[in-house]
């Protein structure tokens, strides 16, 4: 318990007892030199008197018990703060000899001013220093304070350097080299409170493996940034580009790449560069020539048709599905002016599903059809529904040709005749698990097919002519 309380705790109690002293005081009794007053005032006045000693004595009574309990509270601060201050007599040295200091300085202030009367009660001074003794419970008691002494082997943490990647999209950053840490050896003291750690003293470090620095490329690349792309993504060029051996416009062109045409991203020459393999070959083509399909996803349809159309060849192979779809297939047999009555437009599907189920050029057949009915004009497919005239002999074309129920009919008819006798091998299998005869076969292009099939030797070329405008429909 600090001085000062102590002092204001007895200046508290000399308070009290003196107002307890007062109130024993019993007034003298009013006296009168009017000898003619009443009786009946006199008893007046005795009787508030007596109510006055009573009431004073009631307040006697109170003030005792109120003193004894201060005393029995005092007494108990006394040796709990005793107690306390033992505890932490080390730790507020500092603070008593401030005490101290204060204390003396306000005796001697109080030597200097002048006595107080017997008849002047004491001045009580408000105690800004009051013992709260919740606090001091909760401080002292809750709180287990412990130290622990400790040798431990801990990780030196790496550091982390970075190098500017040219190759590497602009604000991507890849790690090089992943960081090793080190190990030390620490000496410490730790510092509990209710077993959670609060603080600790390291008294000695021993280094015993130094850590590596992990290195990270920094990208700086806006052309790669911007396609959202990395090297070894595959690009598209925008239009038909040539192949240079050099990333220079002098250099020697080594092949032509067609537009939405597919490369394969090797490296960067700069920002105006890059560096490509295209159907296997390697070389150099201006970055303002390629996208990717990220920027530009219409290029991936782009890059499928063109494909397809690069199939395309007067020796290509018959025995094949061109891989168009259904959609593909109403795009280039619909809308064409020679179709007058929609008979090929309205049969897309057909010649679809024969590319699908019997591995044939579906376009060529279609072909076929045009080329021999006239855009489904002729007499036999208009009256027989034969677009292909199929039966016929130079001799009697009308009389001798099929006539069918449904132009599908005859288009599935010459399906399987084409596969089974002219573009396939004897052997070879075929539909519904059956193998081609090759009754007819001297190879499976068109060329070959005009061989036993058509009279017209020029027959193969006005094929071909058709085939080349629906595929450039695509």
């Amino acid at each position: 318990m600090k001085t000062d309380d102590l002092q204001k705790m007895q200046q508290n109690l000399q308070q009290m007892k003196h107002n307890l002293e007062n109130m024993y005081r019993i007034e003298p009794e009013e006296t009168t030199d009017y000898q003619d007053k009443s009786k009946g005032r006199h008893v007046a006045q005795k009787e508030r008197n007596q109510i006055r000693h009573s009431t004073i004595a009631k307040i006697a009574r109170e003030e005792r018990i109120i003193v004894l309990i201060t005393i029995a509270i005092v007494a108990f601060t006394c040796i709990f703060s005793t107690s306390i201050f033992a505890k932490t007599i080390s730790e507020n040295q500092v603070a008593n000899t401030n005490t101290k200091n204060e204390t003396q300085e306000k005796q001697n202030v109080e030597e200097n001013q002048p006595e107080q009367t017997k008849d002047t009660p004491p001045i009580l001074e408000k105690n800004e220093n009051a013992i709260q003794l919740e606090e001091i419970l909760l401080e002292n008691v809750s709180v287990l304070k412990s130290k622990e002494y400790a040798e431990e082997q801990r990780p030196i943490p790496f550091e982390i350097t970075y190098n500017e990647n040219p190759n590497l999209p602009e604000g991507e950053e890849a790690v090089n080299k992943q960081g090793i840490e080190g190990k030390q050896q620490v000496k410490v003291i730790k510092s509990y409170e209710n077993d959670v750690l609060v603080g600790e003293d390291i008294l000695e470090t021993i280094i015993i493996e130094n850590p590596a620095p992990q290195i990270v490329d920094k990208g700086t690349s806006k052309f790669l940034s911007n396609n959202q792309v990395h090297l070894g993504d595959t690009m598209y060029v925008t239009q038909e580009v040539k192949l240079m051996d050099k990333a220079n416009h002098s250099a020697n062109e080594i092949k032509s790449i067609l537009k939405s045409l597919d490369v394969t991203l090797k490296e960067l020459q700069g920002e105006s560069w890059c560096k490509v393999e295209y159907d296997g070959i390697e070389g150099y083509i201006e970055s303002k020539n390629l996208t990717s399909s990220k920027v530009a996803p219409q290029i991936l349809e782009a890059n499928r048709v063109q494909k397809i159309k690069m199939t395309l060849q007067e020796d290509m192979p018959l025995n094949q599905s061109t891989n168009l779809t259904l959609e593909d297939y109403e795009k280039i047999l619909s809308g064409n002016s020679a179709d007058k009555n929609h008979i090929i437009e309205q049969n897309a599907e057909v010649f679809y599903h024969m590319d699908k189920e019997y591995q044939l050029n579906g376009v060529f057949l279609a072909a076929m059809a045009i080329h021999e009915s006239g855009w489904a004009t002729s007499t036999i497919s208009k009256d027989k529904k034969n677009l292909f005239g199929y039966g016929a002999y130079d001799n009697s074309p009308y009389e001798s040709s099929f006539s069918f129920e449904t132009y599908a009919e005859g288009i599935e008819l010459l399906a399987k005749v084409l596969v089974k006798y002219y573009i396939n091998q004897a052997g070879t299998p075929i539909y519904e698990n059956e193998t081609a005869k090759g009754s007819y076969y001297n190879g499976s292009t068109i060329s070959g097919v005009n061989v036993r099939y058509a009279s017209d030797t020029q027959w193969h070329e006005k094929v071909y002519k058709y085939m080349k405008y629906l595929y450039e429909r695509l």
